[in-house]
C-alpha cells in the first residue's frame, strides 16, 4: 500500500492529461463528426416530445414492465411493426458540473488503475515499459471495453463505436505514458 500512497501524482496528473484529451477530442479532432445521424425534422420531433411533458432521462419504446409483459400479443405487435429505440432527453448540459464529474470519474478510473498496478507486484523503479505495458492495458480496458456492449446492444452508429474505440485506446496510451512517467523511483 506504501506504493499506492506514492502514485497520488500521477493519479491526479493522468486525469488532466485525459480531460484536455476529452476536449480536443470532442472540440478540436474530427472523428466525433458523425457519431449521431440528423433526424429528418428535429423541430417537429423537439415539440412533440416537449409537447409529451417528458422528463429528461433515458427511455425504451416500446417499454415493457417485466418479462410477463413482453409476451403480451399486444406488446409483440409493436415490437414488429417498429420502430424500437432508446429515448435519450435532456435539459441543457451544465458544461461546468459536466466537466468537473467527468474528471472525478477519471480520477476515480486512474485511482483503480494504480491500485491494481500496485497490488500487481509491480514495484518501485520498474521500467517505462513495463509500467506502459499494465497500465497502458488496463487503462485501454477501462476507457474502452465498458461502454461498447451498451452500444451494441442499442445499435449506435458505426461511427459513433469507432470514435468511441479510438478515445478509450488513446487514453489508456495517455494514462499508461504518464503512469510510466511519473512511476515511484
Amino acid at each position: 500500500m506504501d506504493l499506492l500512497t506514492s502514485l497520488w501524482i500521477p493519479i491526479i496528473v493522468a486525469p488532466v492529461a485525459l480531460w484536455f484529451y476529452g476536449a480536443a477530442a470532442w472540440m478540436v479532432l474530427p472523428h466525433h463528426r458523425k457519431d449521431f445521424k440528423k433526424l429528418p425534422d428535429d423541430t417537429k420531433v423537439m415539440d412533440f416530445v416537449r409537447g409529451l411533458g417528458v422528463a429528461p432521462g433515458t427511455y425504451g419504446y416500446p417499454n415493457f414492465g417485466s418479462h410477463a409483459d413482453a409476451k403480451d400479443p399486444e406488446f409483440k405487435a409493436k415490437c414488429d411493426a417498429g420502430p424500437m429505440g432508446t429515448l435519450s432527453v435532456w435539459t441543457k448540459p451544465n458544461m461546468g458540473l459536466n466537466m468537473a464529474l467527468n474528471f472525478v470519474v477519471n480520477v476515480i478510473a486512474c485511482f483503480l488503475i494504480a491500485y491494481l498496478a500496485a497490488t500487481a507486484g509491480m514495484p518501485r523503479g520498474a521500467g517505462f515499459g513495463k509500467v506502459m505495458r499494465v497500465v497502458g492495458t488496463a487503462g485501454v480496458l477501462t476507457f474502452t471495453f465498458a461502454s461498447l456492449p451498451g452500444m451494441i446492444w442499442f445499435q449506435a452508429n458505426k461511427p459513433a463505436i469507432v470514435s468511441h474505440v479510438i478515445d478509450g485506446v488513446v487514453m489508456g496510451l495517455i494514462t499508461g505514458t504518464v503512469f510510466a512517467l511519473l512511476w515511484p523511483k
